[in-house]
């Protein structure tokens, strides 16, 4: 992180490490600017651990995507939520699982677009 850091010092790291409950203060000791949580992680538990310093990534169970669009809708706000109002970027923690509706995929997407714009307009 150092050696990337020294030479290209305006680039964005981020780190993932899956199932990384455990260790996410040790993560965020790495030097990075920001942390990829999986979905076994509770946003609000990995912004209190890590604080509100470094960036997180993450985290909406993959599998929330073969449900409803109301609950799709109610776990992306609820993620959203969690992380805070700043250093967070939303997606799914991790990957589209096979055999996932491709409606959904593009209902999720089109909702977080519509959120950053709603939560930016009531800042």
């Amino acid at each position: 992180m150092e050696q990337v850091k020294a030479t290209h010092p305006d680039t964005p790291l981020i780190l993932y490490v899956n199932s990384s409950a455990g260790i996410l203060e040790l993560m965020a000791q790495s030097g990075v600017d920001i942390i990829s949580v999986d979905w076994t992680v509770d946003m609000a538990v990995a912004r209190q651990r890590l604080g509100a310093s470094i960036g997180v990534q993450g985290n909406l169970d993959p599998c929330v995507l073969f449900g409803s669009k109301e609950l799709i809708r109610d776990r992306i706000f609820d993620t959203m939520h969690k992380a805070g109002n700043q250093g967070h970027i939303l997606n799914l923690g991790h990957g589209v699982l096979q055999n996932t509706p491709e409606e959904n995929v593009a209902f999720f997407f089109e909702t977080v677009k519509q959120s950053n714009y709603l939560l930016n307009d009531s800042n």
